[in-house]
This record gives structure tokens, C-alpha cells and sequence, in this order.
């Protein structure tokens, strides 16, 4: 991520999210009316443009970007059916925020706060953005934070957010930063917040079985970097990342694919990739 800019692919994943409102409408998975609001003119553009087209073209949008556009709005609305299963009890953390339209859109669930980290520019940009929006209930704690250089375990004691339980949500961050960053994550998210944590993040494989597949996921991180100067620099598969949870006092470890996504959220009609999937880890 260049310095002092807000993330692009932040601002890809609010234009999916506003272009599935706008297919699905009220059979939308996530009906995040707020996405939109926060495009520049560039993908206010695009989804002015694409919008207007039947809920079907989704089908073309979704093949174009190789199953992208079904796994990130799957992978939001399984992590929007936690918070509703569990903020009535749990405080909500977001590590790397971006675009996120949770504090806004599920306020009526939220029963111990949500804390927001992310990258200063993103997260100005987004303050910026939603500086004349009335939001009901509590509204969120921001605190800017770059993973790659701060200590997580200072940036939680300086945030205000209690110890104790919490549902960590960590969102579309874990194929930039380093190995070790994510083994420091997930400790530091153990060690603050103690037993009863679940945390949930989607990871990326670095390689598959299938010759084309792994061809693919060979070229994706030089494609991010070339498109949005956002390198993917970790991945793992699912075995290897329940061994490392596991080493990091994980108690429970589930992967899910986006096609086991579907079936927990009873749906049948979405396309997703099959070279990431979603994590679920329970300290």
C-alpha cells in the first residue's frame, strides 16, 4: 500500500458490495445501502454504468473477476451472520476496516461497541465521507493503525477497547502483510482479549493441486501489484493454516470455502473462487 493513500482495493470491495445491493435488492445477501457513498468519481463511474444493467449481468461481472465478486460478498455476509449470532454479548473489532458499513447497517445488534483499525488514509477518507451521516447507537471507535509497523498489543491498550471476549473480524488484510504478521495477529488477539475470542479472516492459497488453478494464484499477486500497487505477500493452505493457528493457542479451527459459505448461509445460486477461503478461529 503506498503511503499516505487510502486503499484501493478497499474502494473495489464498497463498489462490489454496492453493485450486489443494486442486482439483488431485497434478496441482496448483504443490502449495504452505504456502500456507494463511498466511491470516487472513477468507480462511481463504473457502478453508474453497471448498475443500471439486469440482475443477470452479475453473472458476467461475477466471471470476469474469476469468482471475486460472489467470494467477497459471501465472505461479508458470513461475517455479518456472526455479529448478528454474537455482538449482543461480544464487543466488535474490525482490523482493517476499509469501507465497512457494519456499525451502520447492523447498529440494532451491537450491544458492547465496534472498533475500527485501519490504515490512516483509508480511515480518514472514510471519516470524511461519513461526516454529515446520522448513525444510530453507539458509533464506532476509530483508531488508525499500520500493521506492518506498529505493535498490535499497544495499539489495542491505546484504543480504549476492554479485555475480555471479543469477535474479531479481520477482513481482506491477511494476503498483505507477512507470515509473521499474521502469527503475531493472532496471538496478540489470544493474549489481549482472552478466552471466548472468535476470529474470523479470509486467507489466500499460494498454491493448488489442479495445474490451471495454481497457475492463476501464481499470477494474482503480481496482477494486484501492477493494478493497485497492493502485493499479495501471504498464503497458505488450509492445512497449513490450522497448524498455525493451532501453534498460536487456537482452540478451534474451521476453513471454509466459498462454495461451504453458501451452504451455511442456505444459498444455491453464487459462483465464487475457489483460491481463498474463510477462517474461523476460537481461542
Amino acid at each position: 500500500m503506498l503511503e499516505n493513500t487510502p486503499s484501493r482495493t478497499a474502494e473495489v470491495v464498497a463498489l462490489i458490495r454496492a453493485l450486489e445491493y443494486s442486482y439483488y435488492g431485497e434478496q441482496s445477501l448483504l443490502k449495504d445501502k452505504y456502500a456507494a457513498r463511498f466511491l470516487s468519481d472513477f468507480y462511481m463511474a463504473i457502478y453508474n454504468r453497471l448498475s443500471i444493467l439486469p440482475e443477470f449481468t452479475s453473472f458476467f461481472v461475477n466471471a470476469s473477476s474469476l469468482g471475486l465478486f460472489d467470494f467477497i460478498t459471501l465472505r461479508h455476509a458470513f461475517m455479518d451472520s456472526y455479529v448478528k449470532r454474537f455482538a449482543a454479548k461480544l464487543p466488535i473489532v474490525l482490523l482493517g476496516a476499509g469501507y465497512d458499513s457494519r456499525a451502520l447497517r447492523l447498529h440494532q445488534h451491537i450491544h458492547h461497541g465496534i472498533w475500527e483499525f485501519d490504515f490512516p488514509a483509508t480511515q480518514r477518507r472514510k471519516k470524511f465521507y461519513l461526516r454529515n451521516e446520522r448513525i444510530e447507537g453507539e458509533p464506532p471507535h476509530y483508531v488508525e493503525v499500520d500493521f506492518m509497523k506498529e505493535q498490535l498489543t499497544d495499539v489495542f491498550a491505546h484504543s480504549g477497547i476492554p479485555k475480555g471476549p471479543a469477535l474479531v473480524l479481520w477482513e481482506g488484510v491477511s494476503m498483505y502483510v507477512t507470515e509473521d504478521v499474521v502469527r503475531n495477529t493472532l496471538i496478540t488477539c489470544r493474549e489481549y482479549f482472552g478466552p471466548g475470542t472468535i476470529m474470523l479472516f479470509d486467507y489466500w492459497h499460494d498454491k493448488m493441486e489442479d495445474p490451471l488453478r495454481n497457475l492463476l494464484v501464481k499470477l494474482m499477486p503480481l496482477v494486484m501489484d501492477v493494478i493497485y500497487n497492493e502485493r499479495f505477500t501471504f498464503g497458505a493452505t488450509p492445512a497449513e493454516l490450522r497448524a498455525l493457528a493451532l501453534d498460536c493457542g487456537a482452540k478451534r479451527f474451521e476453513s471454509n470455502t466459498g462454495k461451504q459459505m453458501m451452504t451455511k448461509l442456505l444459498l444455491t445460486s453464487r459462483l465464487p473462487l475457489v483460491s481463498a477461503s474463510m477462517a474461523v478461529v476460537e481461542f
